[in-house]
């Protein structure tokens, strides 16, 4: 008997067109690693399906499965039917949520954090300290690990750092210019703002130049993607309305973001997925400057040439279908040498919050990466997304490897030269 579960119904139409065929098998960075069926898209369509039929609960060992997806959307790039595995697990992450399985730590982040914006900078601080703390001073098998919400790889992990002073605290509510072509808003994300405020600064820094004039709401929250792709929907919702109202009351003529994911959010989920209508235009900052604008090119050459190697992000990538755009823009740059590496499109294993989760694997999925970068001896690594800077940046920290991680945007602002900070 088939049971009433209205997200997943939603898509049901998705589950039908599933051919099984197993294309998906061959590119799901989970399975390479694995060799698991369930944990391919091929498995995972076939256990959603018995859920729908009644023929399973949505049981503990359904949510793990469920929860060991990356979201890269490789299966959904991949499918010659075009199913849409990702929104069916997502939709049966919501299931679970509505069900009663949502975690404290979950509920804590999702519905206190980040509705508080500023709280959570200071509580990042403090948890990246203490993770520190304990790497230095606990042996790797002490009683402390069954208490830890991550506990695989632990030991080795090394934290992002928090910045002293976040970004909502560095730039002005509006940078203004001289005879502006356009206002934007600007949606810096949780990671530039906590991790890398020096990426808004740049793209402030960038728009200004580019006559420019800059919205930065400083009331605005965390997109939802870590929300939502959790399962719950309607903290995700109330997100995306929040925000919607923001920029709509700032009166700006598109929105630009530097994330691949915030930028996936805004622009396509809110929408498809949680079904808010974000009526306000969307772009990647890559997308804006060589699609919207005609972007200045009065580029300044460096005293030394850097060499540097491109990284797609999956939610710019596969989720945007932007991938030409920012590699323009580097090949464009003065004094840059740029090198694509082999499957610069393949996964780098973060996942958002999935490294954290189930590292082993990660690391296992970032390892193709580097194999890919050997025989490139590059000054930077560059990428569009915050959170596959984090997830390079440690990797070359444990490997005591000397490249840089950069986002596009720090580079195009490096090369106008020294202008004055917004």
């Amino acid at each position: 008997m088939e049971k009433d579960h209205k997200h997943i119904a939603s898509r049901e139409d998705q589950l039908l067109k599933c051919l099984k065929c197993g294309t998906c098998l061959s590119v799901c960075p989970l399975y390479a690693e694995t060799r698991r069926e369930p944990d391919s898209a091929r498995g995972r369509m076939a256990l959603i399906d018995a859920v729908q039929k009644g023929e399973l609960e949505l049981s503990e060992v359904f949510r793990k499965k469920m929860n060991f997806c990356l979201n890269c959307k490789s299966c959904v790039e991949g499918c010659p039917s075009g199913v849409k595995v990702d929104d069916l697990i997502l939709c049966s992450r919501a299931e679970l949520v509505e069900s009663g399985k949502f975690t404290f730590l979950e509920r804590l982040i999702f519905r206190v954090l980040l509705k508080r914006g500023r709280l959570l900078p200071p509580v990042a601080r403090w948890a990246t300290f203490a993770g520190g703390l304990a790497n230095k001073i606990l042996p790797e098998k002490n009683p402390l690990t069954l208490f830890l919400p991550f506990p695989d790889g632990w030991k080795e992990r090394i934290y992002p750092k928090i910045a002293k002073k976040p970004l909502r605290k560095r730039l002005p509510e509006v940078a203004k210019v001289k005879n502006p072509k356009m206002r934007v808003g600007y949606f810096f994300g949780c990671g530039t703002n906590m991790v890398y405020p020096e990426i808004g600064e740049a793209m402030v820094k960038v728009l200004t130049h580019n006559d420019i004039e800059v919205v930065t709401p400083k009331k605005q929250v965390c997109c939802g993607t870590s929300i939502y792709n959790s399962g719950d929907f309607k903290t995700g919702i109330k997100h995306a309305k929040k925000n919607l109202q923001l920029f709509k009351d700032a009166k700006v003529d598109c929105i630009v973001v530097n994330c691949a994911s915030c930028g996936l959010t805004l622009k396509k989920e809110y929408k498809e997925l949680l079904g808010v209508d974000f009526d306000i235009p969307v772009y990647d900052i890559s997308e804006f400057l060589t699609e919207v604008i005609e972007m200045k090119k009065d580029f300044k050459a460096p005293d030394k040439e850097v060499v540097i190697t491109y990284h797609d992000p999956c939610h710019l990538n596969r989720g945007q279908e932007i991938k030409s755009q920012p590699r323009k823009i580097l090949q464009e740059l003065p004094g840059v040498k740029f090198i694509e590496m082999k499957d610069a499109d393949r996964c780098c294993g973060g996942g958002g919050s999935f490294h954290l989760k189930y590292y082993p694997i990660s690391k296992g999925i970032m390892q193709k990466k580097l194999d890919n970068m050997e025989s490139i001896d590059a000054n930077y690594l560059v990428t569009g997304c915050p959170g596959c800077m984090m997830r390079f940046e440690e990797t070359f920290l444990q490997r005591k490897d000397k490249k840089g991680v950069k986002n596009t945007i720090q580079l195009l602002a490096d090369a106008y030269g020294d202008g004055e900070k917004p």
